[in-house]
């Protein structure tokens, strides 16, 4: 029974760790370096997902999204919603929306003094678009709209280096209206924008929306209206609910940002694959260490494994203490790479890393454009499935030394040199 005790097990795989302590601290370091590689890796990728669903999401398409049926598919300017008022009454009133701002967005022919180029016009409520993203936030020169309309226009600073436009010059703007009609009109340029958005940046005009619906003939219309509900973890039902509510206002959709752009989707469900991609170094490391380390020790200690048989020690018993052996060793490894790992997390969070040199605007991908300083995010739930990986693939990669030891023969091992 004294064999079979927990403090048994625990002395004896101490011990027989501290034997070759150069060969259990190279491999609990390599163990640990894998956790600590894990841990950073995954939260510099958090950082980057966290970035561009504040771009992509939070700024571009919102929590769901109000359209014509038709809107989505072609974009055509006629393709909209015709009572406005109406339709962010509703919104205003249900209690699972925090906040509606709605869009009517068109192609231009948009000139400054010398040059002209095409871009795309986006109607807002300036009072409602504060409420949904950070737009106005990005204005790098100049201010963002009034919120009564004055023919003012916001441009993107590409836009505005294409055209040579310059704070309070005449921007115009061309474009065949709802009607047919040709629809144009002079607008003062009040400030530069930087989104984030690489097409916005270098191709978007900023209206007031009533300017917007007076250039395109369609007054009190939106093409969309982005929503962001109180509670992002009840997007579902909220569209649920205003599908009911809007039922009766003409034909229109409400869609939750995943059926807006499944391609976005598609982007954001790489996030949890790079942890797994990270987890599998992680399994690599420390599988390839413990069988390393646990089948010497076994080779080495043949003939006290024997005595140990030979006094009574089973071999389900024996297989244990080789267990516990390997879970001492990851206990050490995730201890030092919790350690490593959080320095380096702390880093990426606090300071980030700089990809100034990657552009004066920063880094683009997947069309986002990226803050130059790039910081990582750190989420609880990696780290702990790391740190009990180490742990889960050191037991069963000491469960092979573990059944050669078992199927040792007592008087055999007793007499190997």
């Amino acid at each position: 029974m004294g064999l079979a005790g927990a403090g048994f097990y625990a002395s004896v795989a101490w011990r027989n760790l501290g034997r070759h302590r150069r060969r259990s601290a190279i491999a609990a370091v390599a163990m640990a370096v894998g956790v600590a590689l894990c841990m950073a890796m995954t939260a510099f990728s958090d950082g980057m997902f966290v970035e561009m669903f504040r771009v992509l999401v939070e700024q571009r398409l919102g929590h769901a999204q109000v359209t014509h049926p038709d809107y989505p598919g072609r974009e055509h300017l006629d393709d909209a919603l015709r009572d406005r008022a109406a339709l962010l009454a509703v919104l205003d009133a249900d209690p699972g929306v925090r906040a509606a701002s709605p869009e009517l967005a068109g192609y231009v022919l948009a000139g400054g003094a010398e040059k002209s180029t095409g871009a795309r016009v986006l109607g807002v409520d300036p009072a409602r678009v504060r409420a949904v993203g950070r737009l106005p936030d990005q204005v790098v020169a100049g201010r963002f709209l009034d919120e009564a309309p004055a023919r003012e226009a916001v441009v993107g600073e590409g836009l505005a280096r294409d055209l040579g436009l310059e704070l309070g010059g005449e921007l115009v703007l061309v474009t065949q209206a709802a009607d047919g009609s040709l629809g144009n009109d002079l607008y003062t340029v009040v400030g530069t924008v930087r989104t984030g958005d690489v097409r916005v940046d270098r191709s978007g005009v900023y209206l007031h929306i009533d300017d917007a619906g007076e250039l395109f003939a369609l007054p009190d219309a939106a093409h969309r209206i982005t929503v962001v509900t109180a509670d992002p973890d009840a997007i579902e039902a909220t569209v649920e609910r205003l599908r009911r509510e809007l039922a009766g206002l003409g034909p229109l959709q409400v869609a939750p940002w995943w059926e807006v752009s499944p391609e976005t989707a598609s982007l954001f469900a790489m996030r949890d694959a790079t942890a797994w991609v990270m987890l599998l170094i992680v399994f690599s490391v420390a599988a390839f260490g413990v069988v390393n380390t646990m089948m010497m020790s076994v080779f080495e200690r043949t003939r006290e494994l024997g005595v140990l048989r030979a006094i009574g020690l089973r071999r389900g018993r024996l297989v244990a203490l080789i267990v516990v052996e390997s879970l001492f060793l990851a206990g050490i490894a995730a201890a030092i790479g919790l350690v490593l790992g959080g320095l380096a997390d702390g880093y990426l969070v606090t300071w980030g890393v700089d990809y100034s040199s990657a552009g004066a605007e920063g880094l683009s991908f997947e069309g986002v454009m990226l803050d130059p300083i790039w910081k990582g995010e750190v989420r609880a739930w990696p780290i702990l499935l790391t740190v009990a990986s180490v742990f889960l693939v050191s037991a069963l990669a000491s469960l092979w030394p573990a059944w050669r030891a078992a199927r040792l023969q007592p008087v055999t091992a007793i007499r190997e040199d």
